[in-house]
């Protein structure tokens, strides 16, 4: 994902490898096969399908836990070739939330997950839907109109959303909750890697917490990024993040181009299609010049 990523970020005319014009099989289609998967090599679950790609899953003895694919299919449609690889790692995320429900809290483990207010409202109206009753009790914070940080445990295989009571039953302070989760997702990172030139960046973390690094200043102070003006950037799925200068006109239309081929493309993990201005340790809706001085007929 991230080599085709890059190939997209400086070489935009070169068709992304491992395309492919076969048939993608349905949700439903997926759903059952990825059921059946599952339930063959781990015949000791209990597998409820709730609806295409929605399942209840419980080891004998234990409560449920729901479990999506939305993501997982949006991943699928990139690289239909690799479903057995993707349903293999898709199947330790789920043991990850089997075996949460015999563990605490770590609050080492703490890190803060950027996602677009968007992301909540689809959250309860899905939940309301389904008739699941109340929406779960996130902490979120507010970054901008468009932002919010959400904070989440990070395990081997996967993320837990943390609530309030989480917090209390490991005994953490919530004040000082974001500062605790960025030092956390400083240390958990991998190298973060940086890739471009002549103004344009992408840094690469991973692919996880990549829409997640703005929020730590000392990303904001690598020499190496080198742009004209303030930095501006895009985190249009959870894996990419992408940096130019406020003054520089071919960076900011690049952004732009990278924010439409990643919804065109129904990439997984999408966030949002609008510019952000990082100044003074703030994270702002970036304004462009036809913003600030609409036309007037």
């Amino acid at each position: 994902m991230l080599k085709r990523l890059i190939a997209k970020l400086f070489a935009p005319s070169t068709p992304a490898p491992g395309s492919s014009n076969s048939r993608l099989i349905t949700p439903a289609e997926f759903t059952e096969d990825y059921v059946n998967t599952l339930q063959n090599t781990h015949p000791e679950l209990t597998i409820e399908v709730v609806q295409d790609l929605e399942l209840r899953v419980a080891r004998e003895g234990q409560p449920a836990v729901s479990t999506f694919l939305h993501n997982v299919y949006d991943v699928y449609k990139q690289a239909p070739g690799d479903k057995a690889t993707i349903f293999e790692k898709f199947t330790l995320t789920i043991f990850d939330l089997l075996d949460l429900q015999d563990k605490k809290l770590d609050p080492s483990r703490i890190v803060p997950i950027v996602k677009d207010r968007a992301w909540i409202e689809e959250t309860r109206a899905s939940l309301a839907t389904r008739g699941d009753g109340e929406p779960p009790e996130h902490i979120v914070e507010g970054l901008n109109s468009e932002l919010v940080i959400l904070y989440a445990e990070d395990l081997d295989n996967s993320i837990r959303y943390i609530s309030h009571s989480d917090l209390a039953e490991a005994g953490i302070e919530s004040w000082n909750l974001r500062d605790l989760a960025c030092e956390n997702l400083r240390r958990l990172l991998p190298k973060i890697e940086c890739h471009g030139e002549n103004g344009l960046y992408m840094l690469a973390a991973g692919g996880n917490f990549e829409a997640s690094l703005p929020l730590l200043d000392f990303v904001w102070k690598d020499p190496g990024l080198k742009v004209d003006g303030e930095f501006v950037f895009a985190i249009p799925a959870r894996d990419l993040l992408v940096i130019t200068g406020s003054k520089d006109g071919e960076g900011i239309a690049k952004l732009h181009q990278i924010n439409h081929d990643v919804f065109s493309q129904n990439g997984s993990y999408r966030l949002t299609q609008k510019l952000f201005l990082y100044r003074q340790g703030e994270i702002e809706i970036f304004e462009e010049e036809s913003d600030r001085n609409p036309t007037v007929s």
